[in-house]
């Protein structure tokens, strides 16, 4: 069971400051209207910094890591599928014995399904990235959240017959709106913990490498893209793939698609539920 985020205590704290100071900033117009005002823009900032990052659970829960116990981290790619360029990564995935997950986009799933068949052949896991690559999809309503969900796992099953568990928004952005839509259409959320910006077109190899490593260890969740969100140009990460799995390696981490990844925290909670319903109950704040 998973404790209540620090950022979202203090959301809430910050939520219930300013509306109280806001109630009584009429009566004391100095004092208490700076004081409300400056809630109010902690509050804004606060929120803003919970849509970019939103490993930090500021409206909901993200899979942004797995356990550190064990020497393994997920490798995920957005973006795709592009018929040049996902057959590429595939290559290199298989030369090294690595199986990753992929985020699909239901309007490239539904050109080019065969894809989709060829990556699940492969032993790859595929998820959602959403039906339409939207860059403001954060600010989008609930209802279109789920719909670009139920949309693309559609074609998704139509495809291959695959029920996906896990969704990455586009962008990677993630506001209360999109965490509602990711829970009415009953799928998981996941962020990232390594990342290296590798889907814009003046990326680099070298840089991207360097990014990913920088940050993998035991437990992370990395993020690179196997296609361009347009398929205007080749993401940088295809020329840095094989030199990431090699540094992987070299640390003694095993890459892995990102339900073996998780499955260890998923036994975790399985077992602080028995104990807490075979014990005392637990004092922690649950969200």
């Amino acid at each position: 069971m998973r404790t209540l985020p620090f950022a979202r205590l203090v959301l809430w704290l910050l939520s219930l400051g300013s509306r109280l100071f806001c109630s009584v900033a009429w009566r004391e117009p100095h004092a208490a209207r700076a004081l409300a005002e400056g809630l109010l823009g902690a509050l804004f900032a606060g929120s803003t910094l919970g849509v970019l990052w939103p490993r930090f659970g500021m409206f909901g829960h993200a899979h942004f890591r797995g356990a550190r116990g064990r020497g393994l981290a997920a490798l995920t790619f957005d973006d795709g599928p592009n018929p040049e360029t996902t057959p590429e990564i595939l290559r290199v995935l298989a030369q090294h014995g690595v199986r990753a997950t992929f985020f699909v986009l239901g309007h490239k799933l539904e050109k080019h399904p065969e894809l989709a068949r060829r990556i699940r052949d492969a032993g790859h896991e595929l998820a959602i990235h959403g039906f339409d690559h939207q860059r403001l999809f954060s600010l989008r309503s609930s209802d279109y959240v789920v719909s670009q969900i139920e949309r693309t796992a559609r074609a998704l099953a139509d495809a291959c017959g695959v029920r996906a568990r896990y969704f990455r928004p586009p962008i990677g952005f993630a506001s209360h709106r999109t965490f509602r839509g990711a829970e009415r259409a009953d799928i998981e959320l996941v962020a990232w913990s390594a990342r290296a910006l590798d889907g814009i077109a003046s990326a680099k190899p070298d840089s991207v490498t360097e990014h990913v490593l920088q940050n993998l260890e035991k437990g992370a969740i990395i993020m690179l893209h196997d296609a361009a969100e347009h398929d205007d140009f080749k993401p940088a990460s295809i020329a840095a793939l094989a030199r990431i799995l090699e540094g992987a390696r070299a640390r003694k981490l095993r890459l892995v698609r990102l339900d073996e990844l998780l499955a260890e925290d998923a036994t975790s909670e399985e077992a602080q539920l028995a104990a807490s319903s075979n014990g005392a109950p637990s004092t922690k704040l649950r969200w």
